[in-house]
């Protein structure tokens, strides 16, 4: 019986390890590491070079506006959350568009104010 639960349990394990990250996690992992970069690197700059703190940091923040604008501006797309296939064009259901690669379910987006 330990060995069919062993065996079950490491199956699970490595399914769970190899599962495939979707495109929005990877777009925030992606935003993550830049900010994360540019932070670090602004840091070094101004201990290494002495330099006066402002300047370096204004340059920081533009770098990582910049950035995070790049990464993120597929999100306007009509994209699928999962797989990043392009859903124009396509139909939307009581409960959004089903993507046809991988049958997620992507909420509408409504331009109504709150």
């Amino acid at each position: 019986m330990k060995r069919i639960l062993g065996e079950t349990a490491s199956r699970a394990t490595r399914s769970i390890g190899r599962r495939p990250l979707d495109w929005l996690h990877r777009v925030r992992i992606r935003a993550l590491t830049l900010v994360l970069a540019v932070a670090i690197t602004a840091f070094g700059l101004i201990a290494w070079a002495a330099l006066p703190a402002i300047p370096v940091i204004s340059v920081a923040v533009a770098a990582v506006a910049m950035a995070i604008n790049s990464v993120t501006a597929r999100l306007n797309e009509p994209l699928c959350r999962d797989c990043g296939e392009d859903l124009a064009g396509l139909t939307a259901g009581e409960y959004g568009v089903v993507c046809p690669s991988c049958g997620l379910i992507n909420p509408i987006k409504t331009d109504r104010l709150a």
